[in-house]
């Protein structure tokens, strides 16, 4: 193995905040107050979404023909405590990168949290015009780090944007179960993942053997 690639949110950033700053913003809104919705509503719809393998806020807001949508505020992210040791330690033997579907200024973010400087390739959906679960943001990394499938892993918290996608090219994957995507389950044998941890401590057992 040369290569590891993370996700990052739910892998290695906390968004419950955002998520619920997110949810606590739509229902002020006169859309959201006209159907009677609640925090609460809208966190069920976002974990059906996820459940399904549908994409979460956008499926949200098109069940309910939202026009005034919340922005992700990317500023309430924290950091996993545990991630920056985790990376110091996994990049001495691999080079480190990033697929993630993510808002302009992933960079910056990650330098403001300390960690950009272990990451080899940061590859953002917003920079390469593609999403996931789409396999072409996967094989553009793939080129970047002029990596073979074989030779690289996917750490991520959902079945459907890491895992499923990352594997039908021969990647190796590790499912971190944090947040929604802990709900998720295998849709078929091609997505399921290699290795399952609960928190990124645990990939220090997997990628020392």
């Amino acid at each position: 193995m040369k290569t590891i690639f993370f996700d990052v949110g739910y892998t290695l950033v906390n968004e419950d905040a955002v998520w619920e700053k997110r949810c606590q913003e739509q229902v002020e809104t006169e859309e959201a107050k006209a159907l009677g919705l609640s925090v609460v509503d809208l966190f069920h719809e976002i974990r059906k979404a996820t459940i399904a393998w549908l994409p979460q806020y956008r499926t949200v807001v098109k069940k309910f023909n939202f026009k005034e949508v919340a922005p992700y505020r990317s500023e309430l992210e924290t950091l996993y405590e545990e991630v920056p040791e985790v990376l110091k330690v996994l990049s001495k033997n691999y080079k480190l990168g990033v697929i993630a579907n993510q808002l302009d200024g992933l960079k910056e973010r990650l330098e403001n949290f300390g960690i950009l400087q272990y990451f080899s390739y940061v590859i953002s959906s917003w920079d390469v015009k593609v999403m996931k679960p789409d396999v072409q943001i996967f094989e553009y990394a793939l080129k970047t780090a002029e990596c073979k499938p074989e030779e690289a892993f996917m750490v991520g918290d959902r079945l459907d944007n890491d895992i499923a996608p990352a594997k039908s090219l021969g990647m190796k994957t590790v499912w971190i179960k944090q947040g929604f995507g802990a709900l998720q389950i295998p849709m078929s044998a091609e997505s399921k993942p290699d290795y399952t941890v609960n928190n990124f401590s645990e990939l220090l057992k997997i990628f020392a053997e």
